[in-house]
């Protein structure tokens, strides 16, 4: 008989977003007017230039035949000159690794960082990535919370999770599903806590979209303890999701660690998809662009959601995502989880939301701003919840 590892239940562990992604699919194919709320994918086709910049990659094969397992030396040096522009940092283009997304990038880090039984401290909710990540590794997973009243850091809960047996400790900012974006005094208080016994891992693929106010990305930070990595992407900001490129900037002592895995993993990124990077940081007008779209979307959410009594949209401060509390709807429907929840949504409104235990919030349903008919899903979401 076959085995498999034992420690991960991976029927349990399906990411439900692609379950209800691929039941979309279904009934498109059907023929019916589906409104996909699931995936963080843009519905707005990638900028002309990158993919003529691909395009020409492809055509010429002294492009398209180049093999650098760390990425390009192109386009970390395009990424050296965003950061300077942009953040007015001094990076060098060697601590960039580039890989396929950041999804690759947070298990080889993890790998490198951890063995079986160290503890990782995740935010809570989390994006199920870094929850199976440490599952592979068999880390001890343990949670640090985001208050989802005022999005606001729980120090006291940090505070009591963190131990000296914590090895990595992962922030995301904006987050993943909530929109929550860690303050600069926030971000201060993970370090004066993590005090240099621990990696912090800032995954900022959101940086880009933030409503209401900038974020802070830990590189700004100033005379820190700990090691900061921070991970990033094409996918949001620049419309290249299924492109898949992604980057980590990582201290020296962990570019060559990062860089043999791929050797052996991944041997290269594929150079064509590179091309359309480096083009793509050209055009930072293309994020600006969804900013301000996401922005119209989520307050369209909030003003549409108070006249729903047993739904509560949570406040977005950023990203790609809204979430609605669903506890006292799904209390008084006798609907027992998330995915049933959203199973009832689909089969009445033609509208696809993620459940909301892919993150651990299991009476929640995460909304993806992408869609171009999304004022049409919320309103079809609202008719639902009131009827």
């Amino acid at each position: 008989m076959l085995q498999v590892k034992d420690n991960i239940q991976y029927h349990d562990e399906r990411f439900l977003m692609f379950v209800m992604d691929q039941v979309a699919n279904e009934y498109e194919r059907e023929g019916k007017d589906v409104v996909r709320m699931t995936l963080g994918k843009s519905e707005l086709p990638v900028r002309e230039e990158i993919t003529e910049s691909m395009a020409d990659a492809l055509r010429d094969f002294s492009k398209s035949a180049l093999v650098f397992p760390g990425g390009l030396p192109e386009l970390k040096e395009e990424l050296s000159k965003h950061y300077e522009e942009r953040y007015n940092l001094q990076i060098s283009p060697n601590n960039f690794v580039i890989s396929v997304g950041t999804s690759t990038l947070f298990r080889n880090l993890f790998h490198v960082l951890l063995k079986e039984g160290d503890e990782v401290l995740l935010p809570f909710p989390y994006y199920s990535l870094y929850h199976f990540c440490a599952l592979l590794v068999g880390a001890t997973i343990k949670y640090y919370n985001i208050d989802t009243n005022n999005m606001g850091l729980d120090i006291d809960s940090f505070k009591r999770n963190f131990s000296d047996r914590t090895k990595v400790v992962v922030i995301n900012s904006p987050g993943n599903p909530l929109g929550n974006i860690l303050t600069r005094e926030e971000l201060y208080k993970v370090d004066e806590i993590v005090g240099g016994r621990a990696v912090v891992i800032n995954d900022e693929i959101y940086a880009n979209i933030c409503f209401d106010e900038p974020g802070e990305s830990v590189m700004q930070l100033e005379n820190t303890k700990s090691t900061f990595i921070t991970t990033n992407a094409f996918s949001k900001g620049y419309r290249m999701y299924s492109r898949r490129v992604g980057y980590c900037i990582v201290p020296d002592e962990l570019v060559t660690p990062l860089t043999v895995i791929q050797h052996h993993t991944l041997l290269t990124l594929d150079p064509v998809v590179q091309f359309g990077a480096i083009e793509a940081l050209r055009h930072q007008e293309d994020v600006k662009e969804l900013e301000d779209m996401f922005r119209v979307h989520r307050d369209y959410t909030m003003e549409m959601f108070e006249e729903v009594p047993l739904v509560e949209a949570l406040y977005s401060k950023g990203g790609f995502y809204i979430v609605l509390e669903c506890a006292a709807y799904m209390k008084a429907k006798g609907i027992e989880t998330s995915l049933e929840l959203a199973e009832r949504l689909m089969e009445a409104t033609y509208v696809a939301t993620v459940p909301g235990s892919d993150f651990g919030l299991p009476t929640t349903l995460r909304l993806s701003f992408s869609s171009k008919k999304y004022k049409a899903g919320i309103d079809r979401l609202v008719s639902f919840f009131q009827a």
